[in-house]
This record gives structure tokens, sequence and C-alpha cells, in this order.
């Protein structure tokens, strides 16, 4: 009987074994695809569109002129300046009132001879053949 327990005890163990084994080797195997996962979501972001949160607007209105700051990440005026995937570059389209004023091939930029009032300021984001991001910041000023 003493035997008979003895092979019980260790034909349990071995199969205890032999799932522990089976186990970690699937939580590995779990955790490489993870790892694998996570570095192809770097890859696939680094092209994703620019989005409204990517730009930021900072501006000024001192007498009859408004001061522009752009912070768009990922995007240059320059163009072809950076080879990094994902970038994107092009201008911004000012539109005052809902008409055309200028196109701004730089983050800073002023617009002058503003007219004393509210005026509503629209800036477009568009790629250097005219065609357009899908982005508009909307900011309405009061001119003194």
């Amino acid at each position: 009987m003493k035997i008979r327990n003895r092979r019980f005890y260790t034909g349990g163990l071995l199969v205890i074994i032999v799932l522990m084994l089976f186990m970690i080797t699937k939580f590995y195997e779990g955790f490489s695809e993870t790892k694998l996962q996570e570095s192809k979501a770097v890859e696939v972001s680094a092209s994703y569109p620019i989005m409204d949160k990517d730009w930021a607007v900072n501006y000024h209105v001192k007498k009859q002129r408004i001061y522009f700051e752009n912070i768009i990440s990922r995007f240059s005026f320059q163009g072809g300046l950076t080879k990094t995937p994902g970038n994107k570059d092009g201008y911004i389209a000012v539109f005052v009132n809902n008409k055309w004023k200028m196109n701004a091939n730089q983050s800073m930029f002023i617009l002058k001879n503003m007219n004393p009032g509210k005026h509503t300021i629209t800036l477009q984001l568009k790629k250097k053949d005219g065609s357009d991001y899908g982005i508009k910041k909307n900011i309405v000023v009061q001119v003194r």
C-alpha cells in the first residue's frame, strides 16, 4: 500500500510540474505577443493623421494687430526638411470673418491693420497642394 501511495504521489507531482511548465510557457508566449503588439502600435502611431489635439494656438491682440503662434506636432512649414514617416508639411490659410486674408508659411505671424470690433479668425491647416487636412481653429477676438 505504501508503494502504491508513493506512485500516486509521484505521478500527481509529475502532473503538477508538467502543468506548471505548460502555464509558464503560455505566459511567456503571451508576454512576447504583447511586446510585439506594442512595437506594432508604435510603428503605426508614427503615421496617424494630425488631429485637433496636435495643434495649439496662442494669440495676443495689441492695438490693430493680432500676433499668432502655432504649435503643431509633426508638422513642418519648410517642407521636406524631415523625412521622418508621419511628419506632415504645408501652410495655414487665414480667414477673417469668413474672407481669405493670407497664407501663413511660418508658425508665427501677424495680422496687421485690423479694424476695431469683433472678428472671427479661422485658421485652416492645408497641404502644399492646397488640399485640406480637415483641421481648423476658430478664434473670436475683440480689436479696440
